[in-house]
């Protein structure tokens, strides 16, 4: 999360009375008259509205990368205060790490027409396109 503040301070406005003063001609026309560059509302709001994304994403993967820490931290502890073998022990954190690799897989997965299966067309479109009305289980979610 550091990292996109860093990011986001260079993009902030510097402060005009640390850098030199420029005329303000530099080479223009004097008779038109100055162009603001003041971004307008609506890029402030698109830009807030990244801000805001960014950071609730970072905070997102921070917050599910606490949790693991802390559901592998309590399988420790039960391993150990059952007195599990090592070997043991660390074929089943294997598999924790296994299934955390899973699930994460299927955090990403984006939902596409390949997730439906056609139970009946009750429509088409101008192009041919099917409605499809049931969703088809994956078989990573089934196991």
């Amino acid at each position: 999360m550091d990292s996109a503040r860093s990011w986001f301070q260079k993009f902030q406005p510097r402060d005009k009375s640390k850098s030199p003063a420029v005329p303000a001609s530099h080479g223009k026309d004097p008779g038109k008259p100055p162009v603001d560059d003041a971004p307008s509302s609506a890029t402030k709001q698109k830009v807030a509205a990244a801000k805001q994304y960014i950071e609730n994403h970072y905070k997102t993967q921070m917050k599910s990368l606490q949790d693991r820490k802390e559901r592998r931290w309590m399988l420790e502890r039960k391993l150990q205060d059952a007195e599990v073998p090592a070997e043991e022990q660390n074929n089943i954190l294997k598999h924790l790490e296994k299934k955390e690799t899973e699930y994460m897989r299927l955090q990403r997965h984006k939902m596409g027409v390949e997730d439906f299966e056609l139970l009946t067309i009750i429509g088409r479109g101008a192009f041919g396109e099917c409605v499809f009305v049931e969703k088809r289980p994956l078989k990573a979610y089934m196991q």
